[in-house]
Parts: structure tokens; C-alpha cells; sequence
């Protein structure tokens, strides 16, 4: 496994994206929509950095997104373990796979298995 990103859910997307291209010169990639959220993702060197919005978020969290060869790989191994509450796996228009384990209500996993469309 290797980093793929770090997400953070912000208040305001666009002064967030303001805030971390003007200084960390972070260049934009892609926005989609999942659900209520939009998800903005940026390159930063050497991984990417994800900016969550959801107009209804009380809770504010973070996640760090490992990049898998499989995703059915993960999801076996997490169904085994009891007590986790596992979401997913979930398909993305740009090709991406996630599965989520939610670590508590701030703060989950995510992992990723890109596959090129």
C-alpha cells in the first residue's frame, strides 16, 4: 500500500481552495459530486490532497486514503473483523473503487483501487 490522499472536510470550499493554492501552490485536478458532497482533489507534490464540503456536516473529520491493488482484497479481510463499520465499496465516475472504515465519527480509512477507464 502507498499514501493515494489525505481528505479533510472544510467549511467553505472555495476559500479552502483559495487558501491551499495560493499557498502551497497545490495544482487542482478534478471536482466530483457524491451524494451532497463535492469533493475537490489537488496535487501536492507528492500526494494528493482531498477537500470535502457537505452543506449538512455538524462534525468536521479527516481521512487518509491508501491506494490498493484490490479492493475486494480489503473488503474480505475487514469482513472478518468485527465491529467495524465498513462502507462500500462505492464506484467513481473517473474509475476510482473506495472502501471506507469508520474509525469513529471524525476520523476514518479509505482505500482506493484506481483503475483506468
Amino acid at each position: 500500500m502507498k499514501l493515494h490522499h489525505i481528505g479533510i472536510d472544510v467549511v467553505d470550499l472555495d476559500k479552502s481552495t483559495e487558501y491551499i493554492q495560493s499557498t502551497y501552490q497545490a495544482r487542482f485536478l478534478f471536482e466530483i459530486t457524491f451524494g451532497e458532497e463535492t469533493i475537490r482533489f489537488f496535487q501536492m507534490n507528492e500526494f494528493m490532497l482531498e477537500l470535502l464540503y457537505h452543506p449538512y456536516k455538524e462534525q468536521l473529520g479527516c481521512h487518509v486514503a491508501w491506494q490498493v491493488d484490490s479492493i475486494d482484497h480489503m473488503l474480505d479481510h475487514l469482513e472478518i473483523v468485527d465491529g467495524n463499520q465498513v462502507e462500500g465499496p462505492y464506484q467513481f465516475e473517473n474509475g476510482w473503487t473506495s472502501l471506507f472504515l469508520e474509525v469513529d465519527e471524525k476520523l476514518y480509512v479509505e482505500w482506493v483501487e484506481e483503475t483506468s477507464l
